[in-house]
């Protein structure tokens, strides 16, 4: 191939792709008002330790949710997300639908969710958000430690984009979440961790 087909065909990317605008890590520069959750750019991963030896991990795959986001005043803040448990993938087809069915009992609770009902600011660019999460019927309150990565213009969506990190803890036995194969070699205690962006709705 020569020089002048990989310019050219550099020259048509840059044409074809709008351009990267600067990422804002000042939560106040973002406009505020409501966003939603981005699913194709949201991962929700959850892992418990496996006979004391090595953490395993699933997520689920299917998500939806809404902010309404207040840079200047970040508690005044609002998160609401519903996931759809039968999205669980783990390594294991065949874990994953004794999950399904033995765990969550997807037939009967198909949706968990998270509903902030505290948000606090805990340093630069970090926060916790407290919230009620609701699995297989039962509601309990969840702490996320949260950081704001930024904020941008989205060069497809036209609109403004935010993206978050965020970890929590609970324990499965608190949602009654026992009845599962092999539950006696996972550890009570599950990790999840969320990564996700937000677009301002128009």
């Amino acid at each position: 191939m020569t020089r002048s087909v990989l310019f050219a065909g550099a020259a048509f990317a840059l044409l074809a792709f709008p351009a990267l605008a600067d990422v804002s890590k000042n939560p106040k520069a973002a406009p505020k008002g409501s966003y939603e959750m981005d699913p194709t750019h949201t991962t929700l991963t959850f892992c418990t330790m496996h006979m004391g030896l090595s953490n395993y991990c699933g997520r689920f795959n299917k998500a939806q949710g809404t902010l309404v986001f207040n840079g200047s005043e970040p508690e005044k803040s609002k998160l609401s997300v519903t996931i759809d448990v039968a999205s669980l993938d783990t390594a294991s087809d065949k874990l994953d639908g004794k999950l399904r069915d033995e765990l969550f009992k997807t037939a009967k609770h198909p949706t968990a969710t998270f509903k902030s009902t505290k948000i606090s600011v805990t340093g630069e660019n970090a926060g916790e958000i407290t919230g009620d999460l609701t699995v297989s019927g039962v509601t309990k309150p969840v702490t996320l430690k949260t950081t704001f990565n930024g904020g941008t213009m989205h060069p497809f969506a036209n609109a403004y984009a935010l993206g978050f990190s965020a970890e929590g803890k609970f324990k499965r036995s608190e949602f009654g979440l026992t009845d599962m194969p092999g539950e006696q070699f996972a550890s009570d205690e599950v990790t999840l961790y969320i990564d996700s962006e937000f677009i301002a709705k128009k």
